[in-house]
């Protein structure tokens, strides 16, 4: 089982970055929370809320493309596991996109704003390149 770099295809190389990516952007700021009132405004930052599940897949496409690299025969077909990685990333990411930043706790509060930070953006290009590699993984096995 000597790695060969040989049996990683393209497809892989694209899955594999895009996790990397996702797992870098975990650790940055997924949504901003802005307060203002009486001329004060306070800003802070949140993390990724679905990083367990980001996390999990990006184990499961790192695992599956050190697989590949030491030419290990899977029983099921490598590139679904990429391309369901990738739809959980991408659907997750979206959901902190749209969902997250409306509300305050279910209330709207006078002063307060919560938007979407760059950390989501990272992470949705990551999931969608992700979903992307295996979509092609997937279609080269079939």
């Amino acid at each position: 089982m000597n790695p060969d770099i040989s049996n990683i295809e393209t497809s892989d190389w694209i899955a594999g970055g895009g996790a990397l990516l996702l797992f870098i952007s975990l650790f940055l700021p997924w949504v901003r929370v802005s307060v203002s009132g009486g001329g004060i405004g306070v800003t802070g930052t949140s993390g990724a809320s679905f990083a367990w599940i980001s996390m999990i897949s990006v184990l499961a496409v790192l695992g599956i493309f050190v697989a590949t690299l030491l030419n290990v025969d899977l029983p099921f077909p490598s590139g679904l596991v990429y391309l369901g990685a990738g739809a959980l990333s991408v659907l997750f990411t979206l959901l902190v996109i749209l969902i997250r930043p409306i509300g305050t706790g279910g209330f709207s509060v006078s002063g307060i704003s919560k938007i979407p930070w760059y950390g989501a953006f990272i992470g949705l290009v990551a999931g969608a390149g992700v979903l992307v590699g295996g979509f092609m993984k997937w279609q080269a096995e079939r």
